[in-house]
């Protein structure tokens, strides 16, 4: 059973990932929860390996939002309608950064918060 609820996101676009140390697009967030998300993507990826991610969002008031992460690739298939990767990704040590956007998107949302 999962432990938290994913907040999903209608727009495909609206939290972008990036490599950490490249600074190069990899995707979009489809759904985030406090110990990991689903990311779409063209880049294949293996089973296993590690991530250095930047989550960036835009927020409703235009600031930007801008998160570090690390992550483990859990699962990998491919959507058959896009033809896109969808990646199962675990948050490796969540920070405190991370934690308070999720957060912070579910007070958005007035998604109640979830039962640590």
């Amino acid at each position: 059973m999962r432990q938290y609820s994913r907040i999903m996101f209608r727009s495909l676009f609206r939290v972008k990932v990036s490599d950490r140390h490249s600074g190069k697009l990899i995707g979009y967030a489809r759904d985030v929860c406090e110990d990991g998300l689903r990311l779409i993507c063209d880049l294949p990826v293996e089973v296993g390996a590690q991530l250095g991610l930047s989550l960036r969002m835009r927020g409703g008031d235009g600031s930007m939002t801008q998160v570090e992460l690390n992550a483990t690739c859990l699962w990998v298939r491919e959507n058959p309608q896009s033809g896109h990767q969808e990646l199962g990704l675990q948050l490796l040590q969540p920070g405190h950064d991370y934690v308070a956007f999720v957060e912070r998107l579910r007070a958005d949302r007035g998604i109640p918060a979830t039962p640590s």
